[in-house]
């Protein structure tokens, strides 16, 4: 049985710890979790620090926040144990212990844990490439519940990365309330909504022409980034020291 240390248990990590808990007989097991509010309800352990965290397990879930995952990483290495990063908007220095820690412990670091997601990402490759030359500008537009911190999504940006990736450098515009031009062909725009408990929509919009193309996914429960969590645990506790995503995953 795979053990597990959930770091950050709002909705995402509690997702995981629901999961397995309604899946008794499945092989995975948590065995404790960090927050900085520690609960008393659960049925492990929680701690305010993963450094006050000795229970023997075999892989670290990040679910937190972005600025608490640099602290993550430097107690990973103390532990030498591998870790699922799901936290989005990680900044250039997180990023750099990430790829640096790498180097000696084993990291699985996905923006977003969904199969489908991943899927929509290289048909969004092939749809950018075959249009590249056409005429047709690219729009990406994502929804979630108001309560995300961040937007746009950590989705939405792997989205214009990947599709950055298969047709070359293009400008991502956040924001055109200030802007009195025309939309120049190079653009990616890129826009956020929140309200209500929208678990997550994510839209990647070609519009030709008198034609449009809208390449969408849905998650109606958190269920699916869950599911996607514990496939990632399962693939990094059997891989060396590196640096892993969905790709390598699939």
């Amino acid at each position: 049985m795979l053990k597990i240390i959930i770091h950050g248990l709002g909705r995402l990590g509690c997702s995981v710890c629901t999961l397995v808990a309604e899946n008794p007989n499945s092989e995975y097991s948590v065995v404790a979790g960090v927050d900085v509010m520690p609960a008393t309800n659960l049925n492990f352990p929680t701690y305010a620090n993963l450094a006050d965290c000795n229970e023997a397990a075999d892989v670290i879930v990040d679910c937190s926040v972005a600025p608490a995952v640099k602290n993550l990483i430097s107690q990973a290495l103390t532990k030498k144990m591998p870790v699922v990063i799901c936290t989005t908007a990680l900044d250039d220095n997180t990023m750099y212990a990430v790829r640096t820690a790498a180097q000696d412990i084993p990291i699985f670091l996905s923006a977003n844990m969904s199969l489908g997601i991943h899927l929509m990402s290289r048909l969004s490759q092939i749809a950018a490439k075959a249009m590249s030359n056409t005429g047709f500008d690219i729009e990406i537009i994502e929804k979630h519940h108001n309560g995300k911190l961040d937007a746009p999504s950590g989705t939405a940006n792997m989205l214009a990365g990947s599709i950055v990736d298969a047709i070359g450098n293009k400008e991502l515009v956040y924001d055109r309330s200030g802007r009195k031009q025309k939309r120049k062909a190079a653009e990616i725009g890129m826009h956020a909504i929140r309200g209500g408990s929208i678990v997550g929509e994510h839209t990647v919009l070609f519009a030709g022409n008198g034609e449009t193309l809208e390449i969408t996914h849905n998650a109606s429960s958190r269920e699916i980034y869950a599911q996607g969590i514990l496939r990632a645990v399962k693939f990094i506790t059997s891989k060396p020291a590196g640096l892993y995503g969905m790709d390598d995953l699939l």
